[in-house]
């Protein structure tokens, strides 16, 4: 009998040990981490074809690191030297020429490293799921969703497959979302600060994210409110520290240009999804990288007078076909939420597998609100309010990675919701869980 105690014993402490390390995060990270390396040796993705000079390396980002380490500037982000851009933010075409000097301009060597330090910045998501899951909806919420996350094949695919910001600008919305949820927990000016910095360097990263900012400040604002606390400081705070890091780049392109802009290509963007008769979401046939008439023009306008260009030829087929346009952004949503041809080419049963999270993020968003749970009203701005320029400019699987972070905490919370619950099951954190 005192065998078979101390054999049940050994079993129960085994099996909390194993509940130990599937509850850590971290260890969903590392998980996570050597799938995406492993990924990265099975399919030879380090390996770009060299056509179009090695355009498929970074593309528009790589061509600027090349530009930068080669003594051009931040500029020439298509074919040739073509001067000075805002077609994308600064950050990760910075990052990308600090490879290039250091192992090489499109070397095996420097896509080695770049697709790696992608697949840091994706497995690091999985900390930051964890904590936004448990702060929203409770530990056992966030510890699945960092390990679906780990696990999760589009997850795995876009920092192995793309060398562009998307796993790095994954990682900073999230852990600006987190820090929104938690910043009516403290009152120190320069956690405020801190917050308004973090969102900047989103923006410098990836604009659109830019379009969530004011709703994630009206949100804890009204947080603050419902808790008897002063908001005009902290908001205050908060904006001026994300203006202040935006700044630089801003004016940076106010004496480059004569405008004061933080990104250039909204024209070209609009154009490539709204064409008469388009049946895909994206014309890549009329953008300059893959079209010479296209290109020689963007060279004999300048960057910006082709982009208004563009922006013009978009606004009259808006006014004389609406219909047409209506019908396209309708089918453009409809291929954010549930995928494009390039998921259809990639993953077998991809219609179930991408759109299955959009579904249940969907339910977890209703759930949410209707529990009175005051996160799902920031979690419903993310969703409705950032794939908006996607529907009307063109939509791409990786464009949705951007807030697939928060889109599995919703799927995953939605599953849990209706699983049986254990008693070491946590409740949301105070004061992002039930108003």
């Amino acid at each position: 009998m005192a065998t078979l105690i101390a054999g049940d014993g050994a079993k129960s402490s085994h099996g909390q040990r194993l509940r130990d390390i599937l509850g850590a995060p971290a260890a969903a990270a590392m998980v996570g981490f050597g799938l995406r390396l492993a990924a990265i040796v099975a399919l030879r993705t380090y390996r770009f074809e060299p056509d179009h000079d090695y355009y498929a390396f970074g593309t528009e980002m790589g061509r600027i690191a090349r530009s930068i380490v080669w003594g051009h500037g931040f500029g020439s982000p298509l074919h040739g030297w073509t001067g000075p851009t805002a077609m994308v933010g600064p950050v990760y075409p910075y990052l990308i020429a600090g490879v290039f000097l250091l192992f090489g301009v499109y070397s095996i060597a420097a896509a080695w490293t770049l697709l790696t330090l992608n697949s840091v910045f994706s497995a690091l998501t999985c900390l930051t799921i964890a904590a936004i899951g448990r702060q929203a909806f409770g530990r056992r919420a966030g510890d699945w969703a960092a390990w679906v996350w780990a696990a999760f094949p589009f997850a795995i695919y876009w920092p192995v497959k793309w060398v562009w910001d998307t796993s790095l600008s994954t990682l900073l919305f999230s852990a600006a979302f987190l820090a929104t949820l938690r910043i009516d927990a403290t009152s120190r000016p320069l956690r405020w600060a801190g917050v308004g910095l973090l969102w900047g360097i989103v923006g410098l990263t990836n604009t659109t994210f830019l379009s969530i900012f004011p709703f994630a400040v009206a949100w804890f604002c009204l947080r603050l409110h419902q808790g008897v606390r002063a908001w005009i400081v902290p908001a205050g705070i908060v904006t001026a520290s994300c203006l202040l890091a935006l700044a630089p780049w801003v004016i940076r392109n106010h004496m480059v240009f004569g405008h004061w802009l933080l990104r250039s290509n909204l024209g070209l963007e609009l154009a490539q999804g709204n064409l008469e008769g388009a049946e895909e979401p994206r014309a890549w046939r009329s953008h300059p990288a893959f079209n010479d008439a296209e290109m020689e023009q963007y060279r004999r306008e300048g960057e910006l007078a082709y982009m208004a260009e563009k922006q013009q030829e978009v606004y009259r087929f808006i006014t004389t076909h609406p219909q047409a346009f209506a019908r396209l952004t309708l089918k453009k949503a409809a291929y954010f939420w549930t995928g494009t041809s390039e998921i259809r080419r990639v993953f077998r049963f991809p219609e179930l597998l991408y759109s299955l999270p959009s579904l249940l993020a969907m339910v977890g968003v209703f759930l949410a609100i209707r529990d009175g749970n005051s996160t799902g009203v920031l979690f419903a701005a993310t969703l409705i309010v950032f794939p908006l320029v996607y529907y009307v400019t063109h939509p791409d699987p990786r464009f949705r990675h951007l807030i697939e972070p928060e889109i599995v905490v919703l799927a995953t919370y939605t599953i849990t919701r209706f699983s049986p619950k254990t008693s070491a099951d946590a409740a949301p954190r105070t004061p992002s869980g039930n108003a």
